[in-house]
């Protein structure tokens, strides 16, 4: 990838941009924005596939220009300082893991005292709902369990064996837990099946059953409404799984009250619902984590908003030779080659680029800066 110092001259110089620099305010678009006319000559499915086209171009691209009017104004004030950026983001991480700990205590004691719960409910009332229920729930203590295992395998790390820590293990703590919960389910949508076809569907619906599942309801609503405030990775985690468990809990109370009461097949097909439910979220989940630490690429606003900060950084810098910004981890990763010029001194060209890596790990998507220099555009051969 090759950038030059035309990217400002770029960004001024095109008839077609002028309308974007015009925009002050991230926000969406109207469809009587003048930016979304479509020629009345075309059919009006085709206007309309168009215009979200262009609806969504220019979305993203005002987001882009307000986040480089950002890094602009936060790394050009005069009282930015890339060592207190750093420092106070380690301050941060430091509190977001803290109240990790503290969210997954909390949702792992209530599980223990719901396991119990449903555990009676599930025996009262021989629904197959309830009983699914009770087996998200036993899961909901695995995955609890491995969370706070992870958080505290984190905290706990030997920095000579890990010289850049363990925080990726939380990606590996998502992808464990969504496996386990996925799996399970699956083999509860069996047994669901396997108790239609052979007519074995006796649900009831007692009064002490609706009012431990209702319960459970209500507690893990409330922790729900936290951990979506506080959003980090483990965070959403906990997220999902207490809002998969309100889900179930309320469907499985409605299959074993109409199962009771009025269709007794309600019963396994709500348990079915429930399952299905939870496994295709998890696996999907999955599918979406496992990319984050494997290598892929990050986001190209993300790339852009880098490219524009080493543009920017200092005259001297030529061109951007290479550009790669990927996942290994919930943080990306940066290898950039910038070209200088060779008569440069050693000094020149150490403090230069060590206050360009400084600027680029301040980005709070930014894990690991790798900067190259050069002197020659090479392709990165």
């Amino acid at each position: 990838m090759v950038v030059g110092r035309e990217f400002d001259e770029c960004e001024n110089g095109l008839d077609e941009r002028k309308p974007l620099l015009q925009w002050d305010k991230q926000q969406k678009l109207s469809d009587s924005d003048p930016r979304l006319r479509i020629s009345a000559k075309t059919n009006c499915f085709e206007r309309k596939r168009r215009r979200k086209g262009l609806k969504e171009y220019y979305e993203n691209q005002d987001r882009l220009l307000e986040c480089y009017r950002q890094d602009e104004a936060r790394l050009q004030a005069d009282s930015f300082d890339a060592d207190k950026q750093l420092k106070a983001q380690a301050e941060q991480f430091g509190r977001k893991q803290r109240m990790d700990r503290l969210l997954a205590q909390m949702v792992f004691l209530l599980n223990i005292v719901l396991l119990f719960a449903n555990l009676a409910a599930a025996i009262m009332s021989g629904s197959y709902a309830i009983i699914s229920a009770f087996i998200d729930n036993t899961m909901d203590l695995t995955s609890s369990a491995i969370v706070q295992l992870t958080v505290w395998a984190i905290k706990h790390t030997n920095m000579f064996n890990y010289p850049r820590g363990r925080e990726r293990l939380e990606i590996v703590a998502v992808v464990v837990c969504s496996t386990i919960m996925g799996v399970t389910n699956i083999m509860m949508i069996i047994q669901s099946i396997q108790a239609i076809l052979s007519n074995d569907v006796h649900p009831e619906a007692t009064l002490i059953t609706i009012l431990l599942l209702f319960g459970g309801i209500l507690s893990k609503l409330s922790l729900l409404v936290v951990c979506c405030m506080h959003n980090t990775n483990g965070a959403r985690l906990l997220a999902m799984d207490l809002r998969n468990d309100v889900a179930t809990s309320v469907v499985a109370l409605g299959g074993a009250y109409l199962g009771d009461k009025f269709w007794p097949y309600a019963d396994p097909i709500g348990a079915i619902l429930v399952c299905s439910f939870i496994a295709i979220s998890w696996f999907a989940n999955v599918f979406s984590t496992i990319p984050l630490i494997v290598g892929r690429r990050a986001e190209q606003e993300q790339t852009a908003r880098i490219c524009r900060i080493a543009i920017a950084h200092d005259e001297r810098i030529k061109f951007l030779d290479h550009v790669m910004v990927y996942h290994l981890g919930e943080r990306a990763l940066v290898e950039l080659h910038v070209v200088l010029d060779e008569t440069l001194t050693l000094k020149v060209t150490h403090d230069l680029c060590e206050a360009l890596e400084r600027k680029i790990r301040t980005l709070d998507f930014v894990d690991r800066v790798f900067l190259h220099v050069d002197y020659q555009l090479d392709g990165d051969r």
